[in-house]
């Protein structure tokens, strides 16, 4: 279950490392992120590897949603038979 604006998230993030990744390639001219992601490309699978064993562990199963129950209905009382007084006994 993902969370509600997830996704701009991401993107907002990746866009600003790639702002970062240019402005430090122009300020710093031995700077090369080419090389270091090249280098060191192996830990971002390392990363999200763990970032999914993370969430399966710590994932709990949302409790269902369930309606309000009314309390139940007694039964009715049984029916009162009036019997007519006998006569003669």
């Amino acid at each position: 279950m993902a969370a509600r604006g997830t996704g701009a998230l991401i993107a907002g993030t990746i866009l600003i490392l790639v702002g970062l990744i240019f402005l430090f390639e122009n300020w710093y001219a031995g700077f090369s992120f080419w090389r270091i992601f090249a280098r060191y490309w192996p830990l971002i699978l390392i990363a999200v590897g763990l970032r999914k064993l993370y969430r399966h562990v710590t994932w709990q199963e949302p409790l269902p949603v369930t309606q309000p129950v009314a309390p139940p209905v007694p039964p009715p009382p049984p029916p009162v038979v009036i019997e007519p007084p006998r006569e003669g006994v």
